[in-house]
């Protein structure tokens, strides 16, 4: 098994230089016998292919590595779940990457994307319809330099005051602790309510003032963004997209 040769193509597929790369080094680490660790690669190939239009936007590439790299870091069980988990932990991360970039003012945009392809396409259609989406962003100098001084994984809202970019943060940290389903996102959608008149009391918000009910709107949007994801990651299958409700 030629292991260096692989990674050589990996490594040059995604635009990474001998100095940031080192999947090989987690690899090694992580995985036995030799044969599990070609399967582990031969995923990460199928994976990267996905991307192949896209290929010249070297900024993209880099982002692809950094999904392979952390989702090694996840630890799996198998090379069937290790490839579910690359493929959630990628959409999750561009569909984030996307609502920084446009700040939330096309959502309905992103979200129709995701929306009709739970309904008609699989893998290889998704992350094309999203890679297009994202491409202007890897295009964007003044975004890329501002990008470097945001934490992986974080989403930003465009805000126009300091106390609701607080709530929104304490919420969007409340959202990442629940066990969110689409089986119980009506009680979640309620217990969420409550957290969020909770906030705004305490933080002297007027209920059903202008602010109030602006600030619930888009609290409710985010809401809907992660069942709009979960119910994505939940249809995923190499062959047939089933769509699940949200309601």
């Amino acid at each position: 098994m030629d292991f260096e040769s692989k990674y050589i193509e990996i490594r040059q597929y995604l635009s990474v230089s001998e100095l940031d790369f080192n999947l090989d080094k987690k690899i090694d680490a992580l995985f036995e016998p030799d044969n599990l660790k070609m399967e582990i690669l031969s995923k990460i190939t199928q994976f990267i292919n996905y991307f192949s239009i896209f290929k010249n936007v070297k900024p993209f590439m880099n982002s692809v590595y950094n999904c392979i790299d952390t989702t090694l870091d996840f630890g799996v069980d198998s090379v069937s779940d290790f490839k579910e988990l690359l493929i959630k932990n990628a959409l999750m991360r561009f569909v984030q990457e996307y609502v920084d970039y446009a700040q939330l003012t096309q959502k309905r945009q992103i979200l129709k994307v995701l929306s009709d392809s739970l309904e008609k396409l699989q893998i290889q259609p998704i992350i094309i319809n999203l890679g297009l989406l994202l491409k202007p962003m890897y295009q964007n100098n003044a975004y890329l330099d501002r990008a470097k001084n945001i934490k992986e994984e974080e989403i930003s809202y465009s805000l126009v005051d300091d106390v609701e970019s607080e709530i929104k943060a304490i919420i969007d940290k409340w959202l990442k602790t629940q066990a969110i389903t689409l089986n119980n996102q009506n009680k979640i959608k309620t217990e969420l309510k409550k957290e969020y008149e909770f906030l705004a009391s305490s933080f002297k918000i007027v209920k059903n003032s202008e602010v109030y009910l602006k600030l619930l709107t888009e609290v409710m949007e985010m809401f809907s963004m992660r069942l709009t994801m979960i119910s994505l990651m939940e249809s995923i299958s190499d062959d047939s997209f089933e769509p699940i409700p949200i309601n």
